[in-house]
């Protein structure tokens, strides 16, 4: 039995660590809360053993964290738990719910709690007054149901020193199942992208952590659980570059051995901060390039230039560093010679590997408040559909019977999609995929009912 257990339900995309499930577990463990995590990502349940698991375990708050495009998978889950386990107060955090506290419980009648924003001191704070049976409706920072309402309560204030959250507890879950271990180095983020909300969750002022203590945990997760390969995550890892020297300073006097890559902004790098990382074992960057025209790129309020861009590019090669790049497209402003200065961008400059995504409009962002401020117009509110690779929303200036096929071209061109491919729906990328489960099928079992 446990008092907390936290669930990461299914989601698509590459295998990564639930972290801010690893930092609330971490936080309720210091505070003498037994704490226990599910990640459907790595074995996906079957309902009976999902069940089975709720039962033997008992805990009397149950946590599961979502994205948009999972939330449908996180509310069937509630709803089992609910079924299975009727007195158990049911908590949903992350940045969708956060963004939509009210409409996300009105959906579902199962949920008891919204957590909104950074979670760790709202979670701990809820969990410390379920335990003792103390009243919870004055809590900062939740949305909860009174008298047959949904309320919100105020907001609680941000941490002010990341550094004194205790380390992600990594002992609950078999860390060597992921491909790569992640290490978050900062919270906030000052710029101003229509597309991302992630300033409203951890809010716009950058919080760094303590370059020495982001590199003690690192020598932790090498000597303890023996890993080799790290990713940095953070809103812009080099938008200090006296705190990216200093941090590649603790490695490199530490003796640390592994390779590590992170992602970050083109116009927050410089020839000497590459060289730096690379020599402390960066083997990788990741930028948010986005589009290749500037006109667009002020459009998705990036505040970078083509320069910029070919820059950053040229030095981490330079520096001997594999670059990756995320490229939008249906972005405002788009039409077919921004997709051909886009094209010609990708040919010139060195990257390695780009990802190519939609312009999707999560809540919480501007382009979800305000679309007809940028000429879009959002058609599909199916968030099962929000996994940037779905046309989910029209660029009225360049619609969709123009956007799709010049698109699909250009990923021809690019060889992101097979020259099969015809529109309206593209090969492999705006096709009809198969909704998220929340649990396998007990095909055996059901095989078993019939041979009896």
């Amino acid at each position: 039995m446990v008092d907390v257990l936290l669930i990461s339900p299914p989601f698509r995309g590459l295998l990564r660590e639930p972290v801010g499930l690893y930092y609330l577990a971490g936080v309720l463990n210091s505070q003498g809360i037994s704490t226990s995590l599910m990640d459907f990502n790595l074995e996906l349940p079957s309902r009976t053993s999902f069940v089975e698991h709720l039962q033997h375990a008992k805990p009397k708050i149950i946590g599961i964290t979502s994205y948009t495009f999972n939330l449908s998978v996180a509310q069937r889950i509630v709803e089992e738990i609910r079924r299975v386990l009727p007195e158990a107060l049911t908590v949903l955090g992350g940045v969708h719910a956060s963004a939509l506290p009210k409409e996300t419980m009105a959906e579902n009648p199962s949920l008891d709690i919204v957590v909104i924003g950074e979670g760790e001191q709202t979670f701990l704070d809820l969990c410390s007054k379920v335990l003792r049976k103390e009243e919870i409706d004055d809590i900062k920072g939740i949305a909860l149901r009174k008298d047959g309402h949904i309320c919100v309560n105020s907001a609680r204030e941000l941490i002010e020193d990341l550094d004194e959250l205790p380390f992600p507890d990594r002992s609950l879950l078999p860390l060597e199942k992921y491909p790569v271990t992640s290490v978050q180095t900062s919270r906030g983020c000052p710029y101003n992208c229509i597309f991302c909300s992630i300033n409203k969750f951890y809010g716009k002022r950058i919080r760094l952590r303590d370059p020495r203590k982001v590199a003690e945990e690192c020598a932790m997760i090498v000597e303890k659980f023996n890993r080799k390969a790290l990713y940095f995550f953070g809103d812009a890892f080099t938008i200090n570059p006296n705190w990216t020297e200093e941090f590649c300073e603790e490695i490199l006097h530490r003796r640390l051995r592994f390779v590590w890559g992170c992602e970050t902004r083109v116009d927050n790098v410089s020839p000497v901060i590459l060289r730096k990382m690379k020599a402390a074992g960066c083997s990788e960057v990741h930028y948010g390039i986005d589009y290749g025209d500037e006109k667009v790129l002020r459009n998705l309020g990036k505040d970078i230039s083509l320069g910029d861009i070919n820059d950053a590019v040229k030095w981490a090669k330079e520096a001997g560093l594999f670059v990756g790049a995320f490229f939008i497209f249906n972005s405002p402003g788009e039409n077919e010679e921004t997709m051909e200065n886009t094209f010609k961008l990708i040919q010139q400059v060195p990257i390695d590997a780009i990802e190519a995504n939609l312009l999707t409009p999560y809540p919480g962002t501007s382009l979800w408040n305000s679309p007809q401020e940028y000429n879009m117009k959002i058609v599909d509110y199916d968030f099962d559909d929000y996994t940037t690779k779905k046309y989910v929303m029209e660029n009225v200036l360049f619609p969709k019977d123009k956007f799709v096929p010049a698109f699909e071209a250009l990923l021809r061109r690019l060889n992101l999609v097979s020259s099969q491919a015809a529109h309206p729906e593209i090969f492999d990328f705006l096709k009809k995929s198969k909704k998220l489960q929340p649990w396998r099928e007990e095909r055996n079992r059901v095989k078993r009912f019939f041979r009896i």
